[in-house]
């Protein structure tokens, strides 16, 4: 008997249709079992908006300067922190930073005047602990004003709404 079985001619062309079934699954490309080369891009996308929350949620904490408690005012006027500006911090013990390197207030102008002579000049903050007298606070400002800054903004927190 020759290869005139039915049985066996039904059963190859049986495999024959799974196996182009497979191959159409597939994508059509290759033989049956062969490993996709495409890119799997889903895992890198979720580290990336992983990392993107964290910024998110890390970078309004960030703050410059020295941590000092503000006072708290009604009309707090909110100003965008840029990076430009020179931050001036005096502690509750009446230390003063600027940025974050101590500084005494009798040198304070010296250090000022090379970091104000840059065209435009940047705008100066002062951030006094709200358990300060006035006293260190005001020296503070006169040595800005003798350095020669064109103005200086004292940073205040807004008051909680409600409390």
């Amino acid at each position: 008997m020759a290869s005139t079985d039915p049985t066996r001619e039904q059963r190859r062309a049986a495999v024959r249709r799974h196996h182009r079934r497979r191959r159409q699954a597939h994508g059509g490309v290759g033989a049956v079992g062969d490993v996709k080369s495409d890119i799997n891009v889903t895992p890198f996308v979720d580290v990336v908006l992983v990392l993107l929350i964290i910024f998110m949620v890390v970078t309004p904490m960030l703050q410059r300067g020295v941590d000092v408690a503000l006072p708290l005012t009604d009309n707090h006027g909110e100003k965008k922190d840029t990076g430009d500006q020179l931050m001036i911090s005096v502690r509750r013990d009446g230390v003063v930073f600027l940025g974050q390197e101590r500084v005494e207030v009798g040198r304070l102008a010296d250090r000022l005047r090379p970091l104000l002579s840059r065209q435009p000049a940047p705008p100066v903050f002062v951030k006094g602990d709200k358990a300060l007298t006035f006293k260190p606070v005001r020296e503070v400002l006169e040595a800005v004003h003798q350095a020669g800054a064109p103005g200086v903004s004292l940073a205040t927190q807004a008051k909680k709404e409600g409390g």
